[in-house]
Protein backbone atom coordinates (compact mmCIF):
# COMPACT_ATOMS: atom_id res chain seq x y z
CA UNK A 1 0.00 0.00 0.00
CA UNK A 2 1.36 3.25 -0.84
CA UNK A 3 0.96 6.20 1.34
CA UNK A 4 0.93 9.95 1.24
CA UNK A 5 3.24 12.17 2.27
CA UNK A 6 3.32 14.60 5.00
CA UNK A 7 2.45 13.79 9.32
CA UNK A 8 -0.41 11.82 10.27
CA UNK A 9 -3.06 14.23 11.80
CA UNK A 10 -5.76 13.02 14.28
CA UNK A 11 -8.69 15.31 13.54
CA UNK A 12 -9.80 16.65 17.00
CA UNK A 13 -12.88 18.10 15.69
CA UNK A 14 -14.03 14.89 14.57
CA UNK A 15 -15.18 13.20 10.96
CA UNK A 16 -17.83 15.09 10.67
CA UNK A 17 -16.02 17.87 9.97
CA UNK A 18 -15.46 16.58 6.44
CA UNK A 19 -18.61 14.78 6.29
CA UNK A 20 -20.47 18.52 6.58
CA UNK A 21 -18.35 19.94 4.18
CA UNK A 22 -18.71 17.30 1.47
CA UNK A 23 -22.52 17.44 2.05
CA UNK A 24 -22.98 21.10 1.47
CA UNK A 25 -25.84 22.19 -1.42
CA UNK A 26 -26.55 18.22 -1.02
CA UNK A 27 -30.29 16.90 -0.33
CA UNK A 28 -29.93 14.72 2.19
CA UNK A 29 -32.11 12.30 3.73
CA UNK A 30 -31.86 11.24 7.47
CA UNK A 31 -33.93 8.28 8.85
CA UNK A 32 -34.46 6.80 5.47
CA UNK A 33 -32.89 3.10 5.09
CA UNK A 34 -32.98 1.73 1.52
CA UNK A 35 -35.24 -1.43 1.58
CA UNK A 36 -35.06 -1.82 -2.10
CA UNK A 37 -32.98 -0.61 -5.30
CA UNK A 38 -34.48 -1.64 -9.19
CA UNK A 39 -32.34 -1.11 -11.53
CA UNK A 40 -33.62 -3.33 -14.38
CA UNK A 41 -34.89 -0.52 -16.12
CA UNK A 42 -33.29 1.10 -19.90
CA UNK A 43 -33.49 4.33 -18.34
CA UNK A 44 -33.92 4.98 -14.66
CA UNK A 45 -33.48 3.11 -11.18
CA UNK A 46 -36.05 3.45 -8.60
CA UNK A 47 -34.83 3.37 -4.93
CA UNK A 48 -37.42 2.27 -2.62
CA UNK A 49 -36.92 3.42 1.39
CA UNK A 50 -38.92 2.44 4.36
CA UNK A 51 -41.12 5.93 3.95
CA UNK A 52 -40.26 7.17 0.43
CA UNK A 53 -39.76 5.88 -3.35
CA UNK A 54 -36.99 7.89 -5.56
CA UNK A 55 -36.33 7.57 -8.95
CA UNK A 56 -33.45 8.83 -10.83
CA UNK A 57 -31.01 8.02 -14.05
CA UNK A 58 -28.68 6.28 -12.05
CA UNK A 59 -27.70 5.28 -8.36
CA UNK A 60 -24.71 4.97 -6.33
CA UNK A 61 -24.41 2.23 -3.53
CA UNK A 62 -21.95 3.19 -1.22
CA UNK A 63 -23.37 1.04 1.79
CA UNK A 64 -20.34 -1.31 4.16
CA UNK A 65 -19.45 -4.22 2.43
CA UNK A 66 -21.03 -5.61 5.61
CA UNK A 67 -24.42 -4.50 4.42
CA UNK A 68 -23.99 -6.56 1.54
CA UNK A 69 -22.69 -9.06 2.92
CA UNK A 70 -26.08 -9.42 5.12
CA UNK A 71 -28.23 -8.75 1.59
CA UNK A 72 -29.88 -6.54 3.64
CA UNK A 73 -30.80 -4.40 0.14
CA UNK A 74 -32.72 -6.42 -2.34
CA UNK A 75 -31.20 -5.61 -5.52
CA UNK A 76 -34.10 -6.04 -8.76
CA UNK A 77 -32.58 -7.99 -10.66
CA UNK A 78 -30.22 -9.64 -8.47
CA UNK A 79 -26.81 -8.62 -8.37
CA UNK A 80 -24.87 -11.29 -11.15
CA UNK A 81 -23.32 -14.70 -9.16
CA UNK A 82 -20.07 -13.55 -9.58
CA UNK A 83 -20.81 -10.34 -7.94
CA UNK A 84 -22.76 -12.16 -4.76
CA UNK A 85 -19.52 -14.52 -5.05
CA UNK A 86 -17.07 -11.85 -4.11
CA UNK A 87 -19.28 -10.27 -1.48
CA UNK A 88 -19.37 -13.48 0.05
CA UNK A 89 -15.28 -14.00 -0.32
CA UNK A 90 -13.81 -10.91 0.55
CA UNK A 91 -13.14 -10.23 4.12
CA UNK A 92 -14.76 -8.15 6.58
CA UNK A 93 -14.00 -7.40 10.02
CA UNK A 94 -14.20 -4.87 12.73
CA UNK A 95 -12.30 -2.97 15.29
CA UNK A 96 -13.06 -1.57 19.08
CA UNK A 97 -12.85 1.37 20.29
CA UNK A 98 -13.01 2.17 23.76
CA UNK A 99 -12.36 5.70 25.02
CA UNK A 100 -11.93 6.10 29.13
CA UNK A 101 -12.24 9.17 30.86
CA UNK A 102 -10.15 9.00 34.12
CA UNK A 103 -10.05 11.40 37.08
CA UNK A 104 -6.66 12.28 37.03
CA UNK A 105 -3.70 11.28 34.22
CA UNK A 106 -1.77 9.01 35.65
CA UNK A 107 0.08 8.30 32.64
CA UNK A 108 3.19 10.21 30.36
CA UNK A 109 2.00 13.26 28.55
CA UNK A 110 4.61 13.06 25.62
CA UNK A 111 4.23 9.45 24.39
CA UNK A 112 1.32 9.50 21.85
CA UNK A 113 0.26 5.43 21.63
CA UNK A 114 1.61 2.98 24.20
CA UNK A 115 1.42 -0.43 22.88
CA UNK A 116 1.01 -3.86 25.20
CA UNK A 117 1.80 -7.65 24.70
CA UNK A 118 -1.00 -10.29 26.17
CA UNK A 119 -1.98 -13.65 25.58
CA UNK A 120 -4.60 -12.74 23.32
CA UNK A 121 -3.69 -11.34 20.03
CA UNK A 122 -5.68 -8.06 19.40
CA UNK A 123 -6.88 -7.78 22.81
CA UNK A 124 -5.90 -4.03 23.65
CA UNK A 125 -2.77 -3.91 21.94
CA UNK A 126 -2.81 0.07 21.21
CA UNK A 127 -3.70 2.75 23.30
CA UNK A 128 -3.93 6.71 22.41
CA UNK A 129 -2.74 9.77 24.58
CA UNK A 130 -5.25 12.25 24.49
CA UNK A 131 -3.24 14.96 26.51
CA UNK A 132 -0.69 14.64 23.37
CA UNK A 133 -3.51 16.95 21.69
CA UNK A 134 -5.90 17.70 24.32
CA UNK A 135 -6.75 18.61 27.98
CA UNK A 136 -8.75 15.14 28.50
CA UNK A 137 -7.80 12.59 31.27
CA UNK A 138 -8.60 9.77 28.25
CA UNK A 139 -6.73 6.61 27.14
CA UNK A 140 -8.23 5.23 24.14
CA UNK A 141 -7.65 1.90 23.50
CA UNK A 142 -8.03 -0.57 20.42
CA UNK A 143 -9.30 -4.16 19.75
CA UNK A 144 -8.48 -5.72 16.53
CA UNK A 145 -8.78 -8.82 14.45
CA UNK A 146 -10.64 -11.77 16.25
CA UNK A 147 -10.73 -10.08 19.43
CA UNK A 148 -12.57 -6.94 17.85
CA UNK A 149 -15.47 -9.62 17.11
CA UNK A 150 -15.57 -10.24 20.66
CA UNK A 151 -15.05 -7.21 22.04
CA UNK A 152 -17.64 -5.37 19.79
CA UNK A 153 -20.51 -8.07 21.53
CA UNK A 154 -19.52 -7.17 25.10
CA UNK A 155 -21.76 -4.83 27.34
CA UNK A 156 -20.81 -1.39 28.19
CA UNK A 157 -19.61 -2.82 31.64
CA UNK A 158 -17.59 -6.27 30.48
CA UNK A 159 -15.72 -3.88 27.61
CA UNK A 160 -14.52 -1.91 30.99
CA UNK A 161 -13.33 -4.19 33.16
CA UNK A 162 -11.80 -5.98 30.11
CA UNK A 163 -9.40 -2.79 29.33
CA UNK A 164 -9.10 -2.30 32.66
CA UNK A 165 -7.70 -5.32 33.46
CA UNK A 166 -4.65 -4.68 30.64
CA UNK A 167 -4.41 -0.95 31.64
CA UNK A 168 -4.10 -2.10 35.52
CA UNK A 169 -1.58 -4.32 34.68
CA UNK A 170 0.34 -1.64 33.57
CA UNK A 171 -0.18 1.01 35.74
CA UNK A 172 -0.89 -0.69 38.70
CA UNK A 173 -1.58 1.18 41.73
CA UNK A 174 -1.76 4.28 39.52
CA UNK A 175 -4.95 4.01 38.01
CA UNK A 176 -7.33 6.54 38.86
CA UNK A 177 -11.03 5.83 39.06
CA UNK A 178 -13.19 6.09 35.78
CA UNK A 179 -15.53 8.88 35.12
CA UNK A 180 -17.28 8.28 31.85
CA UNK A 181 -16.20 6.02 29.04
CA UNK A 182 -17.38 5.91 24.80
CA UNK A 183 -17.47 3.38 22.29
CA UNK A 184 -17.84 1.69 18.98
CA UNK A 185 -19.69 -1.50 17.93
CA UNK A 186 -19.36 -1.78 14.63
CA UNK A 187 -20.23 -5.11 14.46
CA UNK A 188 -23.82 -4.53 16.20
CA UNK A 189 -24.48 -1.80 13.89
CA UNK A 190 -27.10 -2.63 11.28
CA UNK A 191 -25.56 -0.29 8.96
CA UNK A 192 -22.09 -1.06 8.73
CA UNK A 193 -22.01 -4.89 10.51
CA UNK A 194 -18.56 -4.31 10.90
CA UNK A 195 -15.61 -1.99 10.13
CA UNK A 196 -13.50 -2.50 7.16
CA UNK A 197 -13.07 -5.10 4.61
CA UNK A 198 -9.47 -6.79 4.24
CA UNK A 199 -8.51 -9.80 1.90
CA UNK A 200 -9.46 -12.87 3.04
CA UNK A 201 -6.88 -16.25 2.22
CA UNK A 202 -9.58 -16.72 -0.82
CA UNK A 203 -9.60 -13.93 -2.39
CA UNK A 204 -8.31 -12.81 -5.71
CA UNK A 205 -7.37 -9.61 -7.16
CA UNK A 206 -10.76 -9.90 -9.35
CA UNK A 207 -12.75 -10.75 -6.48
CA UNK A 208 -12.19 -6.64 -5.44
CA UNK A 209 -12.75 -5.66 -8.91
CA UNK A 210 -16.08 -7.26 -8.75
CA UNK A 211 -17.36 -5.26 -6.27
CA UNK A 212 -17.48 -2.19 -8.09
CA UNK A 213 -18.28 -3.45 -11.11
CA UNK A 214 -21.35 -1.34 -12.91
CA UNK A 215 -24.59 -3.06 -13.28
CA UNK A 216 -26.97 -2.37 -15.95
CA UNK A 217 -25.06 1.04 -16.51
CA UNK A 218 -27.47 2.06 -14.02
CA UNK A 219 -26.26 0.82 -10.97
CA UNK A 220 -22.79 1.58 -9.50
CA UNK A 221 -20.46 1.29 -6.63
CA UNK A 222 -18.14 2.88 -4.20
CA UNK A 223 -16.46 2.37 -0.38
CA UNK A 224 -13.50 1.71 1.21
CA UNK A 225 -13.58 -2.62 0.08
CA UNK A 226 -14.15 -1.76 -3.56
CA UNK A 227 -10.79 0.33 -3.42
CA UNK A 228 -7.87 -2.53 -3.01
CA UNK A 229 -5.00 -0.01 -2.80
CA UNK A 230 -6.27 1.82 -0.03
CA UNK A 231 -8.59 -0.69 2.02
CA UNK A 232 -9.90 -0.02 5.62
CA UNK A 233 -9.30 3.58 5.00
CA UNK A 234 -11.13 6.89 4.62
CA UNK A 235 -9.71 8.09 1.87
CA UNK A 236 -9.77 5.00 0.02
CA UNK A 237 -13.89 4.93 0.40
CA UNK A 238 -13.58 8.57 -0.72
CA UNK A 239 -11.43 7.99 -4.09
CA UNK A 240 -13.76 4.90 -4.37
CA UNK A 241 -16.93 7.86 -4.84
CA UNK A 242 -15.06 9.67 -7.54
CA UNK A 243 -14.47 6.70 -9.50
CA UNK A 244 -17.84 5.84 -9.15
CA UNK A 245 -18.69 9.56 -10.22
CA UNK A 246 -16.25 9.67 -13.38
CA UNK A 247 -17.91 5.76 -14.57
CA UNK A 248 -21.23 7.84 -14.59
CA UNK A 249 -19.58 10.39 -16.86
CA UNK A 250 -17.90 7.58 -18.80
CA UNK A 251 -21.58 6.50 -19.69
CA UNK A 252 -22.97 9.61 -20.97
Amino acid sequence: MSGYSGDDVIITSGYDKIIKILAQHLDIRINSPVRSVSYGYSDHVTVETKGETFTSDYVICSVPLGVLKNDSITFSPNLPPYMKTSINKVGFGTVTKLAIKFTSQFWDSDVQYYGTVNENTGRWPLWLNYKTFSDENILMGFCFGDYALTADRMSDQELLNDALEVINNIWEDDVTDVQAILRTSWLKDPFSLGAYSFPASQNTEEDFENLFEPQNERLFFCGEHTNLLYLATTHGALLSGIRAANQIIDFN
